[in-house]
C-alpha cells in the first residue's frame, strides 16, 4: 500500500492500480525505441568536436589572408619572404594539438560529473546517463535532481521549481498524474514518472539548454579581440590595395617590389599568433587544473576567476566538510528525553536518502519502528523545514526556528541564542494535534517540543584558504540558509574578515544593494534572494565568483560570472556550474584562482608584444601613401621580428606564475604597453630614412640597421612587459638577443640585410636613446588617456556628449 495526499484528506490507494503497475521497459522495447530515433540524446557538446577544431584553427579569416599572401609573394619567386606562411602553419599546429589533448582530458572527466537517473530496465532500478531515456522509460527522481525528460508522475510526491519554463519562482506540488518538463528542477521529495517526451521533443527543450553545460562566461578577452579583429579585417584590404598603387604607379617601383612591400605592410597589421596564442593558453590551463582533479565546463571562465575580487560562499561543503554531528537535544514543555528519543526515531524511519541534517539526528536517536507514518512533507528549502504525521500522535515539523515560529519563541530563545553563539545549528521540533501536514500554511497550535543542535566541522585548511583570498584582495561573503549567528560563528572560526557583520535575510526590509555594503553574512537565505544578493555585488561593479552544491544554489550560481561546484553537489548545481572540483575540495580554489590569474596576465603580456608590429605597421603604411614612399620592410624581416621578439619569447614565458589580480579591460591594458613601442619603431625608421636619404646608403644596409634597431626595441619591451625581470625574463630576453645577433650576422643574405663598421655610429647612439624613447612616448600616452578619461567622466556628471 502506499499514501498520497488528496484534497479531501489522505488515504491509502492500492499498488494494483493501472498506473501503478507499470514497471518500465524491457530490453527489446529499448531497442526498438532507440531504433525509431525515440531517445533523449542532447544536442549540447561541452567541447568541439575533431572536425571544428580543426576547422578552427585552420579556416580563420587571418589564414586566409594570409594564404593568399603567401601565393602572391611565391608569384615574385622571393621564396625566402614566404616565411611568414611557416609561423601560420606552425600556430596552427600547435592550436590543434593542444585543443584536442584539452578535449580528451574534459571529455573524460565530463563522464566523472555526468548527470545520471534512475531508470527501470527489466525490473531492475538502473543508474543511467539522462541521454540514454528512451520515451516510455520509467524514471525516478528526488530532491536536487533536474528532470531530464517531459513526463507524467505514477507515484511520489514532488516540489518542483519551474522558473526556467515559466519565469515564476514559486514550488509547485506535483503528485500522482501530474506533469512534469525537462529543465525544471525538484527541490523536495521524491517520486517515480513515465517518460512522456524526449530529446527536442520535450516542450522545454531550449530552456533545459540555460542550466546546462553550455552557459557562458561573459569574456572581456573574447570581446575585445572580435574587436580587434573586425577593425584590422575593415583595413586591411583597401589598404593593402592602396599601398601596391602608391609603391607601383606613384614611385615606380618594379611590380615584384610593390607586391614584397605590400606584403610586408599587410603581413605586419596581422596579429596573426594572437587569437591562437589565447586559445592554447586557455587549453593549456584546463589541463594543469584537470591534473589537479579540476573540471573547466566554460574555456572562459578561467578569465572571469582572474578577475574575480568577490567570493560567496555557502557554509555546507566549501567552510565546512559538509558532515554535521547531533551536540545537543534539549527537550521543551513538559517533552522527556524518553518521549522525544521515541517520536524522532520514528519520525526519521523512512529517510531512504537523508540529507546531511537528517543523517545527523539518525545517528543520534536511532530509528524505530513504534509509529507509523500516515502523512509526510519533505524539506524543502523554500520553506526551511520539513514534517510528517504519526499514527496516534499527531503531527511534528522540524526545521528553523524563525520559519515555523515567526512571532517568535520564547520557551526555546535562550537555548538558541547560547547554542548559535557557539557555532552550532539550531533546528526546532514541534507539535500539533492535526494528523496532515502541509507546505502550504502552519497549524495554529504547532508548539515547541526540543531543541535540536548541530555541529558543522570545518574544513582543516579553511583558515588558510580565507588567509589567501585576503591576501589577494578578494572580498569573502558568506550566503547560507542556515541561521546567520551560526554562521556567523563558524565563519569567524574560519577566519573570514567581518564575519561578525551579519543580518537575517527573513527580518531585513534594506534593499540588496545596502546589504551587500553593510553585511558579510548572510543568514536564511532563500534561492531568489542569493541570486539577487549576486546581482546586488555585481551592480556594483564586482566581479562575483560563487561556490555551491545544492539545488537552492542553482539560481545564483548561474547569475555569477563565474560558478563552482562540488562533484558530490546536486545534478542541477554541478550542470549550471562553469567549474567542478572533482574531489570535493574547497581547499582549490587558491590553486584555480592562481591559474586563471596566470592565463590572463601572461595572455595580456603576449598580447601587447604582438600590437605593436600591428601598430607600427599600420603608421608606417600611413606614411607610405600620404609621402609617397616605398615600405622600409621586407616580409622576411617581420618573419624574423615575429619568431624572435614575439612568438617564441612570449610561448616560453607562458610557463611562469603571474598570480595578480586582473584589472581593467584587456584592449586598453595591451594597447597601453604596445603603442608606445610600436610608435618608437614608426620614429626610428623615419630616422633611418633620413639618414638613408642624406647618406645614399644602399638598401641592404637600410635595412640591416633598422632590423637591428627594431629588434632591439622589440627586446627592450620584453622587458617592460615583463617587469619586473626574473631568471627566467632575463634568460629568455638574452636568448631571443642572441637568435637575432646570430641571424643578422650569419643569414644576412636571406634577410638581404648587410652592414660596415660605419654603421655603429647609428647602432650605439640608438641603444641609448631607444629606452629613453620608448619611456617618454610612455609618459605622453599615460598624459593623454588621462586626459580623455577626465573629459569622459566629466561629460559623464554633466549629461553632455562629447564627439
Amino acid at each position: 500500500m502506499i499514501l498520497r495526499n488528496r484534497r479531501e484528506g489522505w488515504q491509502e490507494l492500492s499498488c494494483t492500480s493501472e498506473k501503478n503497475m507499470y514497471n518500465g521497459l524491457n530490453k527489446n522495447e529499448v531497442d526498438e525505441r532507440i531504433q525509431q530515433g525515440k531517445v533523449n540524446v542532447k544536442s549540447e557538446r561541452m567541447t568541439k568536436s575533431y572536425k571544428e577544431i580543426v576547422k578552427s584553427n585552420i579556416v580563420t579569416y587571418f589564414n586566409i589572408v594570409n594564404a593568399i599572401l603567401f601565393v602572391i609573394v611565391l608569384i615574385t619567386g622571393e621564396l625566402s619572404n614566404t616565411l611568414f606562411m611557416a609561423t601560420i602553419v606552425f600556430n596552427a599546429i600547435i592550436g590543434i594539438v593542444q585543443e584536442i589533448k584539452s578535449k580528451h582530458l574534459l571529455d573524460k572527466m565530463a563522464i566523472m560529473v555526468a548527470t545520471k537517473v534512475d531508470v527501470k530496465r527489466d525490473d531492475e532500478w538502473k543508474e543511467l546517463p539522462v541521454e540514454d531515456i528512451v520515451l516510455d522509460d520509467l524514471i525516478r527522481v528526488e530532491a536536487g535532481q533536474q528532470i531530464p525528460v517531459d513526463g507524467e508522475v505514477l507515484e511520489g510526491y514532488l516540489e518542483v521549481n519551474e522558473s526556467m519554463l515559466t519565469g515564476e519562482s514559486n514550488t509547485v506540488i506535483k503528485e500522482q498524474g501530474a506533469a512534469i518538463y525537462s529543465g525544471t528542477i525538484v527541490t523536495s521529495g521524491q517520486g517515480q514518472a513515465k517518460a512522456t517526451k524526449v530529446g527536442n521533443d520535450c516542450a522545454a527543450s531550449q530552456i533545459m539548454k540555460e542550466a546546462q553545460k553550455e552557459k557562458r562566461a561573459h569574456s572581456k578577452l573574447h570581446d575585445d579581440l572580435e574587436k580587434l579583429i573586425r577593425v584590422i579585417s575593415f583595413v586591411i584590404i583597401p589598404a593593402g590595395i592602396t599601398l601596391y598603387l602608391v609603391q607601383y604607379f606613384g614611385i615606380g617601383m618594379t611590380w615584384r617590389n610593390s607586391i614584397l612591400k605590400t606584403v610586408a605592410a599587410v603581413v605586419g597589421m596581422i596579429p596573426e599568433g594572437l587569437v591562437v596564442l589565447t586559445s592554447v593558453a586557455l587549453a593549456v590551463s584546463t589541463i594543469r587544473l584537470s591534473q589537479r582533479q579540476v573540471l573547466v565546463q566554460d574555456l572562459f571562465s578561467i578569465e572571469s576567476l582572474a578577475r574575480v575580487d568577490t567570493i560567496c560562499l555557502d557554509k555546507t561543503g566549501t567552510l565546512t566538510k559538509g558532515t554535521m554531528e547531533v551536540s545537543d537535544a534539549i527537550p521543551l514543555l513538559g517533552t522527556d528525553e524518553k518521549r522525544l528519543n521515541e517520536i524522532m526515531g520514528s519520525y526519521l524511519k523512512s529517510d531512504e536518502k537523508p540529507n546531511a541534517t537528517s543523517a545527523a539526528m539518525i545517528d543520534y536517536f536511532n530509528v524505530n519502528d513504534l509509529y507509523s507514518k500516515t502523512d509526510e512533507l519533505p524539506f524543502s528549502s523554500d520553506r526551511k523545514y520539513a514534517g510528517a504525521s504519526l499514527k496516534g500522535q499527531g503531527s511534528f515539523y522540524v526545521g528553523a526556528v524563525s520559519f515555523l515560529f515567526p512571532k517568535g519563541c520564547p520557551a526555546a530563545n535562550k537555548f538558541i541564542r547560547r547554542l548559535a553563539a557557539e557555532g552550532k545549528r539550531v533546528v526546532i521540533i514541534a507539535h500539533t494535534e492535526e494528523t496532515s501536514v502541509s507546505g502550504e500554511g502552519l497549524p495554529d497550535d504547532l508548539e515547541p517540543c526540543a531543541v535540536i543542535a548541530l555541529k558543522d566541522v570545518l574544513r582543516d585548511n579553511v583558515q588558510d584558504i580565507m588567509k589567501y583570498f585576503a591576501k589577494q584582495d578578494v572580498e569573502a561573503k558568506v550566503i547560507s540558509g542556515d541561521d546567520p549567528a551560526t554562521v556567523s560563528a563558524l565563519a569567524l572560526q574560519a577566519g573570514i574578515p567581518h564575519a561578525d557583520n551579519y543580518v537575517d535575510m527573513s527580518q531585513t526590509s534594506l534593499s540588496f544593494e545596502e546589504l551587500v555594503k553593510k553585511y558579510t553574512v548572510f543568514g536564511r537565505v532563500l534561492p531568489d534572494q542569493k541570486k539577487n544578493l549576486v546581482k546586488a555585488l555585481q551592480k556594483q561593479g564586482h566581479t562575483v565568483a560563487m561556490t555551491g552544491d545544492g539545488v537552492n544554489d542553482v539560481p545564483a550560481l548561474k547569475t555569477a560570472d563565474v560558478s563552482v561546484a562540488m562533484a558530490a553537489g546536486s545534478p542541477a548545481a554541478k550542470d549550471s556550474a562553469n567549474i567542478v572540483l572533482l574531489t570535493n575540495d574547497f581547499g582549490l580554489m587558491p590553486d584555480v584562482v592562481n591559474e586563471g590569474r596566470r592565463v590572463i596576465n601572461n595572455i595580456s603580456r603576449a598580447s601587447s608584444m604582438y600590437l605593436v608590429k600591428t601598430t607600427f605597421s599600420i603608421l608606417l603604411s600611413l606614411y607610405v601613401i600620404v609621402m609617397v614612399k616605398e615600405y622600409p620592410f621586407l616580409p622576411v624581416h617581420l618573419s624574423l621580428i615575429s619568431a624572435f621578439g614575439v612568438g617564441l619569447p612570449t610561448f616560453l614565458l607562458q610557463l611562469e606564475p603571474s598570480f595578480e589580480r586582473v584589472q581593467g579591460k584587456f584592449f586598453p591594458n595591451a594597447l597601453r604597453r604596445a603603442v608606445p613601442s610600436g610608435i618608437a619603431v614608426f620614429i626610428m625608421a623615419m630616422l633611418c630614412i633620413l639618414i638613408r636619404d642624406i647618406f645614399a646608403i644602399p638598401d641592404t644596409r637600410f635595412y640591416g640597421i633598422f632590423l637591428a634597431i627594431t629588434a632591439y626595441i622589440y627586446l627592450y619591451t620584453l622587458l617592460r612587459v615583463y617587469y619586473p625581470p626574473t631568471v627566467l625574463r632575463r634568460a629568455v630576453v638574452g636568448l631571443m638577443g642572441v637568435f637575432i645577433l646570430t641571424a643578422l650576422i650569419f643569414f644576412q643574405d636571406f634577410l638581404s640585410v648587410s652592414f660596415i663598421r660605419m654603421d655603429l655610429l647609428v647602432l650605439l647612439p640608438s641603444v641609448m636613446i631607444v629606452p629613453a624613447l620608448v619611456n617618454l612616448l610612455c609618459n605622453i600616452y599615460d598624459g593623454i588617456m588621462h586626459l580623455f578619461s577626465r573629459i569622459g567622466k566629466k561629460d559623464h556628471e554633466t549629461g553632455t556628449v562629447t564627439d
